[in-house]
């Protein structure tokens, strides 16, 4: 195999990938100061559209003196962007704060529209100023047509910037392998669609040079600078790969053994490690967020309550086997007891801290019902998310003093009557029940059962009842 010659598309691939990792990072550090960002970002597509195109060069040194080169116009054009960039986002913040629903859908799409077209704009000047020599006038016009001509490619790759930032959300702890991974595959895609317009571009330069040429007195100097309107003129041309690549390709080949490791080594190694290390996280990235990611069909969690193994598989294993359509893509869970609780001789106390991440994670749903230590009912019905349990009550014979309804304080004491007419948050689990599933509670005082509200069907919680109740 011959995937490791330096010409093999194998490592002309790991090659580019390599470099536009290395760029990303470099802009990065280098737009830091905020105001170099337009000059970092020029420079990254002076050497990007370089690499794609197949021109050779040392990526460094290049970046730096398109970096040098364009500072000063590249700067002009940054702050003009970013004045508009932060008059978007004061009206967007103005429209949050307002309430969407409270603003004119025709404002809305309007500022839609504008803000995208900015943004069109923003990505697409700074690589015109990098691959022609232009005015900041004609920069502006340039990307403002090239916006109109592409807007479905550069909105696609807007949505991939977008759902790289979503992903990133969603997965925090793999934020810096998707960052990585979506960013370069973003700037890949960008820059193909930047080559493609510009050689639309500089076809008609050159034709429109010819034609002014052969106008020309043929005293006219040959290295006359191609124009586009009036000023116009595409940058040179610089490393070309032809011929440089077939004599580097005869060096090689005379080369022993071990020198062709050491210009593996030199020219290859950092290319391969980077590219290896952005090819397992991507893998282990797709493993981890979807191949081993499961639908949670029912989820619930232990207050102050114990269960036994036995009790653990009938209310997950047992029950999945009920309820699963899909094994491989679903599941059901039992949290271990989720109290962290805090024990001072015999007494039983809560724990402040876990209450206060207790109810965001039933917001987020990772919870679907809890069964609760009897002696602390009052202090977490008190979260009010719960389900009225009248009808499961009713259907399973629960007495009356087995009932927990949830009076506010602000109610005061309520009479039977009033009582009767309220929900029942909660129904304490009869001892044969508890035998059954396994479950006890630390107090030893019984266990209540609650039912979360959420967006799963009702059907699954009467399952889950026929299964905890039934024979």
């Amino acid at each position: 195999m011959n995937i490791f010659k330096f010409e093999s598309p194998v490592m002309q691939f790991i090659g580019k990938v390599a470099d536009f990792i290395l760029l990303n990072l470099l802009t990065l550090v280098c737009s830091l100061p905020i105001i170099t960002f337009g000059a970092a970002y020029t420079a990254k597509y002076y050497v990007s559209m370089k690499i794609v195109r197949g021109e050779e060069g040392t990526l460094f040194k290049a970046y730096f003196k398109a970096f040098k080169d364009n500072f000063k116009q590249a700067t002009i054009i940054w702050i003009i962007q970013l004045w508009v960039l932060v008059l978007l986002a004061v009206d967007w913040l103005w429209i949050y704060n307002k309430g969407f629903k409270n603003v004119h859908e025709i404002y809305l799409l309007a500022l839609a529209l504008l803000t995208c077209f900015v943004i069109f704009i923003t990505a697409t000047i700074f690589p015109f100023i990098a691959r022609f020599d232009m005015t900041i006038k004609e920069a502006f016009k340039g990307a403002a047509i090239f916006s109109f001509l592409y807007y479905i490619k550069l909105l696609l790759i807007l949505a991939l910037e977008i759902i790289t930032i979503i992903a990133c959300i969603w997965y925090a702890s793999w934020l810096p392998a998707i960052l990585l991974f979506g960013t370069t595959t973003a700037f890949y895609f960008m820059n193909l669609t930047l080559i493609k317009g510009f050689k639309k571009l500089e076809a008609r330069i050159d034709t429109e040079s010819a034609e002014e040429k052969s106008e020309q007195a043929e005293g006219e100097s040959e290295n006359e600078e191609s124009k586009l309107g009036d000023t116009l003129v595409i940058r040179p041309d610089e490393h070309s790969i032809k011929g440089k690549f077939e004599a580097e390709k005869q060096t090689f080949k005379e080369l022993t053994f071990k020198e062709k490791l050491t210009f593996i080594k030199d020219y290859y190694l950092l290319k391969i490690i980077l590219s290896a290390a952005v090819a397992f996280f991507a893998l282990w990235f797709i493993y981890d967020a979807f191949l081993t990611k499961k639908e949670m069909i029912y989820s619930g969690g232990l207050l102050f309550c114990t269960v036994s193994e036995e009790g653990r598989e009938y209310l997950v294993d047992d029950f999945f086997d009920e309820m699963a359509t899909n094994k491989r893509k679903q599941q059901v869970n039992l949290s271990e007891d989720l109290t962290m609780t805090l024990v001072e001789g015999q007494e039983l106390k809560t724990d402040p801290s876990q209450d206060q991440l207790l109810f965001p994670m039933i917001v987020a749903g990772y919870y679907d019902y809890f069964l609760i230590d009897a002696k602390f009912i009052d202090h977490y019905i008190e979260l009010d998310c719960f389900k009225d349990m009248t009808s499961f009550a009713d259907m399973y014979g629960i007495p009356e003093e087995d009932r927990y309804v949830y009076v506010p304080e602000e109610e005061g004491d309520l009479s039977e009557a009033d009582l009767t007419e309220k929900e029942i948050s909660a129904i304490k689990l009869p001892e044969e029940v508890c035998e059954k599933i396994g479950v006890s509670s630390l107090s030893g005082e019984g266990v209540y059962l609650a039912l979360i509200v959420n967006k799963k069907p009702d059907e699954t919680d009467d399952a889950f009842m026929q299964h905890v109740f039934g024979d």
